[in-house]
């Protein structure tokens, strides 16, 4: 198994689930048929599946910067995916509040709400955040058990849901050699008795008064060994590989676009897709998500070949031993090891 195919599969499976909570069932769908419910039930089986894949896929692309020099680490990891942060969230802001500003639910009116953002930054915003932070967490936590340091991250969703994305990222930089043996032992009967594992742990999330935040973390986590035989199965075979490993190694980029995407996809056609007869309604019922998503991972793909053709420009031509004069960010964007 290949972690560019947990990524790609991953990033995949929560655009589906983004895009039809927040733009797929707030169509006025007068069809008889219950497309919209199937649709419903598979983007929620893929949320909870897809987000544990993709964050524990980057986690373990962000081990090198953590076991580097501090100065490297913060000079040419944390500092420059920081300011890309701040940066795609501007950009994005921006674009929410000119085109389509309740999309994702967050108010953003003013500075008493966008400065909370940037800092702490609910789990929509905050992957560029959790990548930035993540190698500067696991290097302050090395000597500490990986159950302490999860549990240690997933208690503090109680307080803040911001760090929720670096308790899959830190599952993931520190438990890569079990996601390997995961999967060699991917066969029928693994995949069986994970899959009800999985489905105890997602429970949770239909628990009342249970934190949401914390639900989510402990619904990714069982339901994470599941999820990489799954994928292990389906990567075992030579069928789309290359298409995998493309969409792989653009997963940051992919779910950096899907919001400003979704919303100026959802500004222009929701109100009309209301308005279509029901016989156009019904193809649109079944095709829409995945042309959409389709248009969200080929968006990331393009986004992503052009910055590693900016930032190959950017790079000094000297010799080996030059210091670079432009920090890097382009791994997060395009490294997912394999």
């Amino acid at each position: 198994m290949t972690r560019t195919a947990s990524a790609a599969v991953g990033v995949v499976a929560v655009v589906v689930a983004f895009l039809v909570e927040r733009h797929y069932l707030q169509v006025a769908w007068v069809i008889d048929l219950p497309v919209p419910v199937v649709w419903w039930w598979l983007g929620a089986v893929l949320g909870v599946l897809g987000l544990p894949l993709l964050l524990t896929s980057l986690g373990r692309a962000v081990e090198q910067p953590a076991i580097g020099s501090w100065r490297r680490l913060l000079l040419g990891w944390t500092l420059p995916l920081l300011v890309a942060h701040v940066a795609w969230l501007g950009f994005t802001l921006v674009v929410l509040r000119q085109f389509n500003s309740g999309f994702t639910g967050i108010p953003a009116r003013g500075l008493p709400e966008i400065v909370p953002l940037v800092l702490l930054p609910p789990p929509e915003y905050s992957l560029l955040w959790s990548l930035a932070l993540a190698p500067l967490v696991a290097r302050l936590t090395w000597r500490l058990p990986t159950a302490v340091v999860v549990a240690g991250l997933a208690a503090l969703t109680l307080l803040t849901p911001a760090v929720t994305f670096l308790v899959f990222l830190l599952a993931g930089l520190r438990l890569g050699a079990v996601a390997d043996r995961l999967a060699e032992t991917a066969d029928r009967r693994a995949l069986v008795q994970r899959g009800a594992v999985a489905l105890v742990g997602a429970s949770v999330l239909g628990v009342p008064r249970f934190p949401d935040d914390l639900a989510v973390v402990v619904a990714g986590l069982a339901v994470l060994p599941f999820a990489l035989t799954l994928v292990a199965r389906i990567s075992a075979g030579r069928f789309g590989h290359r298409g995998l490993t493309r969409v792989g190694t653009a997963a940051v980029a992919i779910y950096l676009v899907q919001i400003p995407v979704l919303a100026l996809v959802d500004h222009a056609a929701l109100a009309r897709l209301g308005y279509v007869g029901q016989g156009a309604q019904y193809a649109v019922a079944v095709l829409e998500p995945l042309v959409l998503t389709a248009v969200v991972v080929l968006c990331g793909v393009v986004d992503t070949a052009l910055v590693e053709v900016v930032t190959r420009r950017l790079r000094p031509r000297g010799g080996a031993g030059s210091a670079p004069t432009v920090p890097d960010p382009a791994p997060v964007l395009s490294e997912v090891d394999r």
